[in-house]
């Protein structure tokens, strides 16, 4: 793989249904063609984890030769039996670019969703002007890391799968995803492994429940929120790296085929960190790979 030091990466939050058989017109753009938790119906979760892949793409070309785009999610639903949410989410983009650029006229369902529509035909100008077919796109800027079981995960992991793949590790990280996640991946996750936040960009894109009446959006919004508080934040400001309980048993509950991940992590975390301030300033300050970024 060429010199690459950017990463793009993807936290993925479902699996798509890989299977066409199924319905030749499956492009992710209704709530059956995933794997969907009860809580991502309400704000159509499943046509902001496309624009997450495309938004994504977009940012890729930028600097393409320059750039490694990973969506990052494990097998997490035993109902879809061993796809990774990786997998699913890279296969979906594949097929929908690939539609888009060779001419073939999409639902219009998908139509419907216009900002979808929209940055597919900014990709696909993007694309020709810089010469660059999907096949070769995919093959050689765009991979997955299957491993991540939470958004600590898609970080540290991300970070560990773009050493693998390129050797070195990225000097730059944008993260692609809800906005409402943005504290949690900032000021959480990349502080805990050291990794500056001026190397970081956050682009996010959110759920749009289909409300006329204001108050309903902004409860849904406010609820969320509060969600995101008591679900991640709370929790990740008390266990910095997700060792101990509810967050260990979290990512339990999302393996039901108990996969384990072997990349070669600079940090080990396999037993439950007691003290992690204690743990991040002999083990994580200025000692990761990435730390000295920092000063650059």
């Amino acid at each position: 793989m060429n010199k690459k030091t950017n990463l793009v990466i993807v936290p993925c939050h479902s699996i798509w249904k890989i299977d066409d058989r199924l319905d030749s017109e499956n492009y992710g753009q209704c709530s059956e063609h995933w794997f969907l938790a009860p809580f991502q119906y309400e704000g159509h979760d499943h046509l902001a984890f496309i624009m997450h892949s495309l938004l994504a793409i977009e940012k890729l070309l930028e600097d393409v030769s320059g750039s490694l785009l990973l969506f990052s999610g494990s097998c997490t639903k035993a109902d879809a039996g061993q796809v990774s949410e990786a997998q699913s989410y890279l296969s979906l983009t594949l097929k929908l670019l690939t539609a888009v650029t060779n001419g073939i006229e999409l639902p219009v369902s998908l139509k419907n969703s216009t900002d979808i529509y929209k940055v597919c035909e900014r990709i696909t100008e993007n694309m020709k002007y810089q010469g660059l077919s999907v096949t070769e796109l995919f093959a050689k800027h765009i991979s997955t890391e299957e491993f991540a079981l939470d958004s600590f995960d898609n970080l540290l992991y991300s970070l560990a799968r773009f050493h693998e793949l390129t050797l070195n590790y990225p000097s730059s990280v944008t993260i692609v995803g809800f906005g409402f996640k943005t504290k949690r991946f900032l000021q959480c996750h990349a502080c805990a492994i050291d990794y500056p936040l001026s190397k970081i960009e956050y682009l996010s894109y959110e759920p749009k429940p289909q409300y006329s009446e204001t108050e309903k959006i902004e409860a849904y919004f406010n609820d969320l929120k509060h969600q995101e508080n008591k679900n991640a934040l709370e929790l990740f400001a008390l266990d910095w790296y997700g060792t101990k309980e509810p967050l260990r048993s979290k990512k339990t509950k999302r393996n039901p085929f108990a996969l384990s991940q072997n990349y070669k992590l600079p940090l080990k975390l396999e037993k439950p960190i007691l003290n992690d301030k204690e743990f991040f300033e002999t083990k994580i300050q200025g000692k990761m790979p990435w730390s000295s970024l920092s000063h650059i």
